[in-house]
């Protein structure tokens, strides 16, 4: 049998390409082992700023209604002007409190991958009620005027009705509310707008706080992380609220930004694209909700 005189070069550059190949994958490997291995770095950070931060949001407000409530009990029956203040500052306590651990709640369902939008029809009017309703405590406390509007582009003067999660976009309103209200000065505006149209909302919440440097601008996302350390329930940082904002409105398929404000603080932006339709088990939830009252 006879050889070409050009197979053994053949036969090195097969050898030679398997080798290159299998470099290649290695160092793909390689890459991939890296990646993981910052994922990994990140969990174990993140598991040191919640412990960190964690009193800040939990353990501080329930010593704080503890104190207070010990503090009225001691209280004597001409005392009931101070009474009423206290039972004030045990009410804000408590309400933060119950706004932080829906947040930590939150967290934990997003960290698991357990978080999927469930969806539904939202009139923006309403639901825009609802969260000035319910920071009407906070926002008279320091005499700030919530400022709403709802443009619908599509129609003109009609409704704005959106296909989304209910429940994920109030959490991301009322985080950016929660966070204007925190930095806004006393008797000051902040304005939270709704304009919906070709198919997407924006929503944006503008203060006239001290605003963020641009330095900071790089962590204020991230999970756990607080620009302010204090520990002062009452006067907290950012905490959870924006990583929240940020993943729920990616999960909805939206993005955020963050620019200043033109008259001073922040103006903070969130689009989210209209969802397709509701969810047949909402349809059938409602089904099921309307033969419980009509029976």
């Amino acid at each position: 049998m006879e050889y070409s005189k050009n197979q053994p070069d053949t036969e090195i550059d097969v050898c030679r390409k398997q080798i290159s190949d299998l470099k290649k994958e290695n160092e793909e490997l390689v890459r991939s082992l890296y990646k993981v291995n910052e994922k990994l770095r990140d969990s174990e950070k993140l598991k040191g700023h919640f412990i960190s931060n964690i009193t800040n949001e939990i353990v501080n407000p329930f010593a704080s209604v503890l104190a207070l409530a010990e503090n009225i009990k001691q209280l004597k029956t001409d005392e009931m002007t101070y009474a009423h203040r206290l039972a004030d500052l045990i009410y804000e306590e408590a309400f933060h409190l119950d706004f932080q651990l829906k947040n930590i709640f939150a967290a934990a369902l997003i960290e698991a991958g357990k978080e999927e939008p469930k969806l539904v029809q939202i009139n923006i009017y309403e639901l825009s009620k609802n969260i000035s309703q319910y920071f009407k405590t906070q926002l008279k406390k320091k005499n700030i005027d919530l400022s709403v509007s709802c443009l619908n582009k599509t129609v003109a003067d009609a409704p704005v009705l959106f296909v989304s999660d209910k429940e994920k976009l109030d959490m991301i309103i009322k985080n950016l509310i929660s966070n204007a209200i925190k930095y806004s000065p006393d008797n000051s505006i902040i304005n939270l707008d709704f304009v919906f149209g070709n198919g997407t909302l924006s929503i944006e919440v503008s203060d006239h706080g001290k605003g963020i440097n641009h330095d900071d601008r790089r962590i204020i996302f991230d999970r756990f992380k607080q620009l302010d350390e204090k520990i002062n329930s009452i006067n907290t940082g950012h905490g959870l609220g924006l990583s929240i904002v940020q993943a729920y409105s990616e999960l909805l398929g939206g993005k955020v930004s963050l620019n200043d404000n033109y008259e001073g603080g922040i103006r903070i932006m969130v689009t989210i694209p209209e969802s397709s339709g509701t969810e047949d088990w909402d349809d059938l939830e409602d089904f099921l909700l309307d033969s419980e009252v009509r029976y």
